[in-house]
């Protein structure tokens, strides 16, 4: 199936390691250039590296946090100075902590609100007069089941993730007639270099061990596994191509059927 995408120029924040690293890798393999961001600039030049070796595309790599403007704002000047634009925004980077709702401090729910609520607002703010000149786009925010169920470790998650699927709805209706679809992916139990701390914290906080904290966490989806990072980047390459042309403003569960909320 041809998806459009080569020649495409992307930008995928967080693309160092997870989600973010298998989505900037599945574009790359449809044919579009990437750049990539995170702090940690030894993974982005890992990363980096392999997406030029799988699949001959040009991959920037730029150390960014996204809780600082000026970074974010470096990032697409430079994506812009290297590849030539921007057609496809992944908003994908996050940092919390995983703690019951009495010991998160305020630092730590400012910390999670600025990096991925104000990351996503800022990036997308950045990025849609270069996608306007160029007749188009594509924005995906990446959140989290979280957005539809309580978890007891996982407070600030719930607040941050409903927050991007708001956001890339209201980015829809403002920016459909230019063109640029704007879209959310809440991704389920997903296995990450997140999730490995993620479990380690549960396993700590009901005093078992990590295997039974995976256990536990895989019994309650029907597809009997984990989701893995692929399976969420498979599903970004499509809506960033032509052939999701219609689909703009929703908000799409990747959770292997974990989910109970009916939503219509």
């Amino acid at each position: 199936m041809d998806l459009s995408l080569a020649g495409k120029i992307a930008i995928v924040t967080g693309g160092s390691k997870g989600i973010g690293r298998a989505a900037a890798l599945a574009l790359a393999h449809e044919g579009a250039d990437v750049a990539i961001c995170a702090r940690g600039m030894e993974d982005l030049e890992d990363a980096a590296a392999e997406i030029r070796a799988a699949t001959g595309r040009k991959a920037l790599a730029v150390q960014a946090d996204m809780g600082n403007p000026k970074d974010i704002k470096n990032l697409v000047a430079a994506t812009v100075a290297e590849l030539g634009g921007v057609d496809i925004l992944i908003n994908n980077a996050v940092n919390s902590k995983a703690a019951p709702f009495m010991e998160l401090a305020d630092e730590d729910w400012l910390n999670h609100i600025n990096v991925k609520v104000m990351g996503y607002v800022r990036c997308s703010r950045e990025v849609i007069p270069h996608m306007q000149a160029r007749g188009g786009g594509r924005i995906i925010n990446i959140g989290g089941m979280a957005a539809r169920q309580a978890n007891t470790l996982a407070n600030s998650n719930g607040v941050t993730n409903s927050s991007v699927s708001n956001m890339a709805k209201n980015l829809s209706d403002a920016f459909a007639s230019d063109g640029i679809l704007v879209n959310c992916i809440h991704p389920g139990t997903t296995r990450t270099e997140r999730q490995t701390r993620s479990l380690v914290a549960r396993a700590e906080h009901a005093s078992i061990s990590v295997e039974e904290a995976e256990r536990r966490a895989v019994s309650d989806i029907p597809i009997g596994r984990m989701v893995e990072s692929q399976d969420i980047a498979d599903l970004i390459v499509f809506l960033a191509s032509d052939r999701a042309g219609a689909i703009t403003g929703q908000t799409i569960a990747v959770e292997g059927g974990a989910g109970r909320g009916m939503n219509f």
